[in-house]
């Protein structure tokens, strides 16, 4: 599968674009089913195999409605550290922020050993791009793939 940047396209209801050179930025519209984060996971490692590297995934969650239990299973067990470099989400109220944030803490309990990618959530979609850019050029302390994670807000 090659991404292309020429602009949105869709899946379900939910819609991603790539931006070169390595951001693959998705919009969640609607409930979050196990397909729809399969799929999304399937564009994140189509990004990696086609940069040739680690990849950003902005995520835009406005819009998302519910994730499904089995959905965030996937999440919690994906591992992560072999595709992104890092993932910044936007938007979204206190509510998604919270089950996200819950679902985040429990991979990484559950998964201690892993190293996990730098996260972390924001208000606006330049926040997140201001996030994906410092870890760009190291200033989140986020230097490498094995370095220590920021902490979660």
């Amino acid at each position: 599968m090659t991404l292309s940047d020429t602009g949105w396209e869709g899946f379900g209801e939910h819609v991603y674009r790539f931006e070169a050179p390595d951001v693959v930025h998705i919009r969640n519209v609607g409930d979050v089913a196990l397909e729809d984060m399969q799929r999304m996971f399937e564009l994140i490692r189509a990004a990696r195999a086609q940069v040739g590297g680690l990849v950003f995934w902005l995520s835009d969650i406005t819009q998302m409605g519910h994730v499904r239990a089995e959905a965030r299973k996937l999440a919690i067990e994906s591992d992560t550290n072999k595709n992104l470099r890092g993932t910044a989400i936007y938007g979204g109220n206190f509510k998604q922020r919270a089950i996200a944030n819950l679902a985040i803490k429990a991979a990484r309990v559950l998964k201690p050993s892993r190293v996990l990618t730098p996260f972390k959530f924001v208000a606006t979609e330049a926040e997140a791009r201001a996030y994906i850019e410092a870890i760009r050029c190291g200033t989140q302390g986020v230097a490498s793939r094995g370095s220590r994670p920021p902490p979660v807000h």
